[in-house]
């Protein structure tokens, strides 16, 4: 009986050894694709984040509070309310919105009362909006639309990028 009782210790042993064995290999496996994914995809991420120098550039935000208006829908009883923040490429830009925030409220107030419900339920409604006021926002201060096909400005000069880097809704709602 005892030679019985030590050939099942010894194969439970060995059984134990295995599975220490597979749960240490997943583990050394798990740990070098997780540096491999480290070295690999991050870098790539902070691509966006990080300038020539090397600084991180945290993004500039600017609220124009909210808007609203009635649509310009038939019988005029359809309004949006709608909450705009601008992503601005740096605080000179910032500066400028807030010297020129007047002007651009209004320009933004203009465009969204020109629209219809249908324009803005639709979520490439929404996206369009979204351009449509990065633009006019940019034209405020200066900038002028890129002729796609010449490389230059409506003006002429050589095209420059819109100060105005995204439009995003901290609320919208259309009644």
């Amino acid at each position: 009986m005892s030679d019985a009782s030590a050939s099942r210790e010894t194969r439970h042993a060995n059984r134990g050894k295995k599975w220490a064995l597979i749960v240490g290999a997943v583990v050394v496996l798990t740990a070098a694709a997780g540096a491999a994914a480290q070295f690999l995809v991050r870098p790539a991420q902070l691509a966006g984040l990080y300038s020539d120098a090397g600084v991180r550039r945290d993004p500039l935000f600017v609220s124009l509070d909210q808007f609203t208006v009635n649509l310009a829908d038939e019988g005029g009883e359809r309004f949006a309310q709608v909450g705009v923040t601008l992503e601005v490429a740096d605080e000179k830009v910032d500066k400028a919105i807030r010297a020129h925030l007047p002007s651009i409220r209004n320009s933004v107030l203009l465009l969204l009362s020109s629209k219809k419900t249908t324009d803005l339920l639709s979520l490439d409604g929404k996206k369009q909006l979204a351009a449509q006021i990065a633009a006019q926002a940019g034209r405020e201060l200066g900038w002028q639309p890129v002729d796609e096909t010449k490389g230059h400005d409506t003006a002429g000069r050589l095209a420059r990028a819109n100060p105005i880097e995204a439009v995003h809704f901290s609320h919208f709602i259309v009644q």
